[in-house]
C-alpha cells in the first residue's frame, strides 16, 4: 500500500531523548548503582543527554540544539519491515502496541494509515534511523539466530568503518536502512524506546504550513555513552551534556533550544539518576501521551505559551488556525489571574533581555496526565546552583 501521512498540513517527525550513563563524570563508563531521584545532591546527574546542533543553513530552527530525530520517510512504514523482524526472529514488536487506552491519547498513535506497520513501530524506526544519520549512533539488536559473516565469524556489533559507510548510504537514501538491517542481520532496537510525549508546532503568522511538525518524542536509556559525531551537513556539533548543562548554557545565550526541548529538559531535571529515569520511562511509556499544541499569547512585556490544562488554554483548539491573541496584560498579571498553570513565560519585549540572559521560566502546578513528570519549578535557579558547584 502507498504511504500517506496523517495530515497534509504538517510534517510528521520522530525524535529520541537519548540518555547514557556515566560514572564519576567519566563519559563511556557504565553507570553506578541507582542513586535515587532525590537523594543524589544537586550536582550528581549520573547520565548525559545527546544534543545535536543544527546547521546555520537549516530551513527550520537554524543553529538550535536539539535531540536527534527528523521527518518520517515512507520507508519507515514499509511492509518489508514486518518481514525483516519476522526473519530476525524478533517479531515481538507487537508488545509496543499494548498501551493503555485513553480518549485523549495523541492522534499520532491512534489514527489509522495505509500501512500494516503499527504507528508505534514506524515512528520508532524513523527515530532510530534519523539518530543514526545525524549522530552515527545505531540503536539496533542482532538477529536472534546470530549475525555471521561469510567466514562464519560473528560480525556484530559493526566496526566503526562499516558504520561510517552505512551511515553515508542511509543519509543519502532512507531505504538503505532496510538494506543495512537485512545485510548486517540486525533490527532497530524499538524495544529500548519508550513513548514520552508529542508536540505539534503551533500555527504562527507568516509561518509556512510545511514548516510545522507533529513530532513523537521517545526516550532511550543506555548504560554507556557511545561515540557520536556530526554529519557535517545537517548537524555541526554533537555533545553529551547533563540536562542542567544544556539549560544553563541556554540561559547564558551560548546556544538556542526550541521550546519543546526546554520543557522536556526541565522535566528531566526532576530525575538525576539514570536507573530511576529508565524505570520511570519504562513504566510511564505504557500509558501513552497526549498531543501538545502550544497556544501563544503576546503580552505587554513578553509572551506566554500555554499548554493543555492551563486556565488560559482554549476549550476547543483548531490545529489548523492561529489561536493566540494579544493581551493587554503583563506576564505576571496573566499568571496571577489563573489558578491552573501549565505554561512557559518569556518576560521581555524582545527575545533577549538587555541583561544578556534569556527570560524564560516554566510554570506548572497541575498533575500531568498519563502519569508524566512536571517540569522542575524554578528550573533555572536549580541549574545555576548545580553549575556553581562544578
Amino acid at each position: 500500500m502507498p504511504f500517506k501521512p496523517l495530515s497534509k498540513h504538517w510534517l510528521e517527525a520522530a525524535t529520541v531523548i537519548l540518555a547514557a550513563g556515566t560514572r564519576n563524570g567519566r563519559p563511556g563508563a557504565s553507570s553506578g548503582p541507582p542513586a535515587g531521584t532525590h537523594g543524589t545532591g544537586a550536582a550528581q546527574f549520573d547520565y548525559r543527554v545527546l544534543m545535536l546542533q543544527r546547521s546555520g543553513k537549516s530551513g527550520f530552527m537554524p543553529n538550535a540544539k536539539v535531540f536527534p530525530g527528523g521527518v518520517v520517510d515512507a520507508s519507515d512504514f514499509s511492509e518489508e519491515w514486518l518481514d525483516v523482524f519476522k526473519e530476525a526472529g524478533r517479531a515481538d514488536f507487537e508488545t509496543l502496541t499494548r498501551v493503555e487506552v485513553h480518549a485523549d491519547r495523541s492522534p499520532m498513535f491512534t489514527s489509522r494509515r495505509d500501512s500494516p506497520v503499527p504507528n508505534e513501530l514506524g515512528y520508532r524506526i524513523c527515530a532510530i534511523r534519523e539518530t543514526f544519520e545525524e549522530s552515527g549512533v545505531l540503536l539496533a539488536r542482532p538477529w536472534a539466530s546470530g549475525p555471521v559473516g561469510a567466514s562464519g565469524q560473528a560480525r556484530w556489533p559493526l566496526a566503526q568503518a562499516d558504520l561510517a559507510r552505512w551511515r553515508k548510504r542511509v543519509d543519502g537514501n532512507a531505504r538503505e536502512f532496510l538494506k543495512l538491517c537485512t545485510e548486517c542481520r540486525c533490527v532497530p532496537d524499538v524495544w529500548s524506546l519508550y513513548e514520552w510525549c508529542n508536540w505539534l508546532t503551533p500555527v504562527m503568522p507568516a509561518m509556512p504550513k510545511r514548516r510545522r511538525y507533529d513530532t513523537a518524542f521517545f526516550i532511550c536509556c543506555l548504560d554507556r555513552i557511545p561515540p557520536a559525531a556530526r554529519d557535517d551537513r545537517e548537524i555541526v556539533n554533537a555533545q553529551w551534556l547533563t540536562p542542567a548543562e544544556v539549560l544553563h548554557d541556554f540561559r547564558q545565550e551560548k546556544h538556542i533550544i526550541p521550546p519543546p526541548q526546554v520543557y522536556e529538559l526541565s522535566r528531566l531535571c526532576q530525575v538525576q539518576s539514570l536507573a530511576d529515569l529508565h524505570h520511570f520511562s519504562r513504566e510511564r511509556g505504557a500509558k501513552g501521551c497526549e498531543r501538545w499544541l502550544p497556544v501563544l499569547f503576546p503580552c505587554e512585556d513578553g509572551h506566554v505559551s500555554v499548554l493543555p490544562g492551563d486556565d488560559l488554554y482554549p476549550a476547543h483548539v483548531d490545529p489548523e488556525t492561529y489561536q493566540g491573541r494579544p493581551l493587554a496584560n503583563t506576564v505576571a498579571q496573566l499568571r496571577r489571574s489563573a489558578n491552573n498553570l501549565n505554561r512557559s513565560e518569556t518576560t521581555s519585549e524582545s527575545v533577549w533581555k538587555l541583561s544578556g540572559q534569556f527570560a524564560t521560566e516554566m510554570r506548572c502546578n497541575i498533575p500531568p496526565k498519563f502519569g508524566h513528570l512536571s517540569p522542575k519549578q524554578n528550573v533555572f535557579e536549580f541549574v545555576e546552583q548545580i553549575q556553581s558547584k562544578l
